[in-house]
């Protein structure tokens, strides 16, 4: 296992395979270019969101990319931007753009 931090503050450390950070790593990169609502996010958060996404997906025995779509708009939603999708009635959209950015990226 290798081991990656997204900061040396309060985030904890994150464990996975290189595969996986490589992955990680892919999908946090393409969030940033797709999604400008996370301009404020810094990258350490992004990541760390990113890495929990997978993480959930891994303890899962469902993980098309419907589902994945799912779990990352509700990872990001909740955390990083306390529900402000939600609230503005956005979900079905940003779950179409989360399926799309894994569906090209994975």
């Amino acid at each position: 296992m290798t081991q990656a931090t997204a900061s040396s503050t309060a985030t904890p450390t994150m464990q996975m395979s290189p595969k996986r950070a490589q992955q990680v790593v892919k999908i946090a990169k393409g969030i940033r270019h797709n999604f400008p609502e996370f301009t404020t996010i810094s990258d350490a958060q992004l990541i760390y969101a990113t890495w929990r996404s997978f993480k959930q997906i891994d303890q899962t025995n469902d993980s098309d990319y419907q589902t994945m779509a799912k779990v990352f708009f509700h990872e990001f939603d909740q955390h990083l931007l306390h529900y402000q999708f939600s609230k503005a009635g956005q979900e079905t959209m940003i779950r179409q753009r989360f399926f799309a950015l894994l569906t090209n990226l994975l």
